[in-house]
């Protein structure tokens, strides 16, 4: 049986998975935000009933929160499972993701490799976190916060996430960025 701490915290990542505020969850169970936080704190274990009515606010079945299974602290990609996933920007053109690290769960941080044609630009919405992109080859420029960077070779830049960022291939070659991103909303392999 997990600890209140640790069954708080599955809570609570499921909460930030659904990208569903304290409120919006108190709301569609009919518990106060106040307590559900404590529940996602540590702070107080909650009935069974209690339990049932947040998971159900969620969308998962109660027994996910009080699974005696340690969930992974460790998760190894090996370059053959390595799942690479494909989107396109405004006009069209392909956008390259290749996950690098799938993130355990619980945790925070996943690591994503990025391949973009000349003139793509791709476009992250708005979410609690924040992302290191180191530039692999080409020149991109990321904006963020109405401040625009040009990344080029061997650059780094980290910011928030919370106004969104886009990342545009400005560079006459292809170029590849490896981004680091740190946020409970991780991109679900």
């Amino acid at each position: 049986m997990p600890t209140k701490a640790e069954l708080g915290q599955r809570l609570r990542i499921a909460r930030f998975e659904r990208n569903l505020t304290l409120k919006e969850v108190a709301k569609r169970c009919g518990m106060s935000a106040t307590h559900i936080s404590e529940v996602e704190r540590g702070k107080t274990s909650p009935t069974i009933g209690a339990l049932q009515r947040i998971a159900g606010a969620l969308g998962e079945n109660p027994s996910y929160f009080v699974q005696d299974d340690d969930l992974p602290k460790i998760q190894v990609t090996r370059a053959s499972e390595r799942v690479k996933f494909y989107a396109t920007d405004e006009n069209g053109r392909p956008i390259t993701t290749e996950v690098l690290s799938r993130g355990i769960p619980g945790g925070f941080v996943q690591v994503l490799r990025h391949t973009m044609p000349t003139g793509e630009s791709l476009k992250i919405p708005s979410m609690v976190g924040e992302v290191v992109t180191y530039c692999l080859s080409g020149m991109v420029r990321q904006t963020a916060e109405d401040q625009a960077h040009v990344l080029r070779e061997g650059d780094t830049v980290q910011l928030r996430l919370d106004k969104g960022l886009t990342v545009e291939n400005i560079g006459d070659d292809e170029s590849a960025v490896i981004a680091v991103l740190a946020a409970p909303n991780l991109f679900r392999i």
